[in-house]
């Protein structure tokens, strides 16, 4: 376990945030998990951020904590109006966010830079949904 690990891996591209999760909760701290947790909330309160992409490249399987401060993060994001996509998801987290039932508007595609261009530029409001996965 890291002592003061860096938990997400945050870029930003034109409106849209980037947020790569490092590693699973075996890696950090719980405290650390949900205090950087936050801390990429305050980033997704900046009004100038219209979506969020979850990229899952390195991380080949999530367990709760980990997937329950990400999820936090998608939904404060959806309440606001905003967009949430991910990327470069395992079979064996794929298969646990159907469980979970973490579908539309929340889809998955196949590279960062597919995940990104769904979403930026789009407006952010309720009506307008990401097309579906890749």
């Amino acid at each position: 376990m890291n002592e003061r690990a860096k938990v997400f891996e945050l870029e930003r591209i034109d409106n849209v945030l980037v947020v790569a999760p490092l590693g699973d909760e075996s890696s950090f701290r719980y405290f650390d998990i949900h205090n950087q947790a936050n801390q990429v909330m305050r980033e997704l309160d900046e009004p100038a951020i219209r979506a969020v992409v979850v990229d899952f490249a390195i991380v080949p399987t999530l367990g709760w904590v980990m997937t329950s401060a990400i999820v936090r993060l998608v939904r404060n994001l959806d309440y606001r109006g905003g967009l949430a996509v991910y990327c470069e998801a395992s079979r064996a987290n794929l298969e646990q966010f159907s469980r979970m039932k973490l579908g539309r508007p929340w889809t998955h595609h196949l590279t960062r830079e597919a995940a990104v261009d769904s979403v930026r530029g789009m407006p952010s409001n309720g009506d307008d949904a990401v097309p579906g996965g890749e």
